[in-house]
């Protein structure tokens, strides 16, 4: 869940200032001095004024449409051009909670499905949630993010495809730790033990929480973790006073199921209207957006990600592994069993996404389940307390 609001600056776009979204971009100095206030939603945010800027055009992007923008200084005006990009959010009501929120968003069947995914987790797990925002230690920050690089190269190496994000990875590291301690980001995370298994990077500003990078553990696939994450994180924004959970741009299927607030970004044009020189500027910056729009509403901008996906487009590949259900344990030879510690699986790590699996439809707690290997087959046992189930390798 992403959506980078890049913001141009003629002679003023430096790498360090390469990360741009909405929750940070309203903080900048070009927009302290070019905006008296902001308004979004019945909320009304002052600017504090910030050094005059010699700049006479400023352009800013993939701004939501549900902002207006106030303008300080009247010899500046301002175009704004409807972009060809929607973005998803979730607009609460000051009395909401998670709970009025799923019953106003989803029907019965819908809602059920949604809250399963929570409570299967718990069921299944010894689950936590923790919100850092304002407080984390450098070790907790440096772990988490580390897990969710990793989270994020394992999903993305699953789907041969790669995540824009990590080219940013480094800066992303370096910038977030204080913005935490700030209360201008916060890392959400879903744990099992102390294991995170979902983590998702927010950005804050205002009454709105905006979660910019989300990955999982795929072994916890079956779990719908993105639900979850969303679920949890609504419901922080209901007990916190929240005006918007955003989930940005990109019609992905589950932040449409999510939204009750899809709208249109802009791309605002900002110029002095004194000057003929800035002027004339404008107006070419102007046509310019517009035709990058126009053939954007084309389908034009897929062309090169078409070809791209077609070329390095995943193989299906046979499944080397065939599971089988035991109706009996006691049919079972003990003697050809050697029992592994799900925390000393070694070689064999790939059987915690079978276990967790087998967790899911069997509603097991992971405790409670004991893995076996067989001594005389490339095979292995997941015992619960009345299911069981058989792993066989083809090699």
């Amino acid at each position: 869940m992403q959506i980078k609001l890049i913001f141009s600056l003629k002679n003023s776009m430096s790498k360090k200032n390469k990360i741009a979204i909405f929750p940070l971009l309203f903080r900048t100095p070009e927009i302290n001095h070019l905006y008296k206030s902001i308004e979004y939603f019945g909320l009304h945010i002052l600017n504090k004024n910030s050094k005059v800027l010699k700049n006479s055009i400023f352009t800013f992007r993939l701004v939501p449409e549900y902002f207006k923008l106030n303008l300080r200084d009247t010899t500046f005006k301002s175009k704004t051009i409807p972009q060809y990009n929607w973005g998803y959010s979730i607009l609460l009501n000051a009395s909401d909670s998670i709970d009025a929120y799923m019953q106003r968003q989803f029907n019965s069947k819908k809602r059920n499905i949604l809250t399963r995914y929570v409570k299967r987790l718990e069921l299944c797990f010894n689950i936590k949630y923790s919100m850092f925002y304002g407080a984390i230690s450098s070790t907790d920050y440096n772990f988490i993010m580390q897990s969710l690089y990793e989270m994020i190269v394992n999903r993305f190496k699953e789907r041969n495809e790669t995540h824009k994000n990590l080219l940013e990875w480094q800066l992303l590291v370096e910038s977030t730790y204080q913005k935490i301690r700030n209360k201008e980001a916060s890392l959400f995370v879903i744990y099992n033990e102390d294991e995170p298994i979902e983590i998702s990077l927010n950005y804050h500003f205002d009454k709105i929480l905006f979660s910019y990078i989300s990955s999982f553990n795929i072994d916890y696939s079956k779990f719908g973790l993105g639900h979850v994450e969303i679920y949890k994180q609504i419901e922080w924004c209901a007990n916190n006073g929240y005006k918007l959970f955003e989930m940005g741009v990109g019609g992905m299927d589950y932040k449409r199921r999510w939204s009750n607030n899809i709208y249109r970004y802009t791309h605002h044009v900002v110029y002095k209207s004194s000057s003929y020189l800035s002027k004339y500027k404008a107006q070419l910056i102007i046509i310019k957006i517009r035709i990058k729009e126009f053939l954007k509403s084309k389908g034009l901008n897929e062309i090169y990600p078409r070809i791209n996906r077609y070329f390095t487009k995943k193989q299906d590949k046979q499944s080397n592994v065939t599971l089988s259900k035991i109706e009996v344990f006691n049919d079972i030879n003990m003697a050809n069993l050697e029992e592994i510690q799900q925390n000393a699986l070694g070689e064999e790590v790939f059987l915690k996404k079978y276990i967790h699996d087998f967790l899911y439809t069997t509603t097991g707690h992971i405790n409670d389940v004991k893995v076996y290997r067989y001594t005389t087959e490339r095979s292995f046992l997941i015992k619960g307390t009345k299911s069981y189930q058989k792993v066989t390798c083809h090699v």
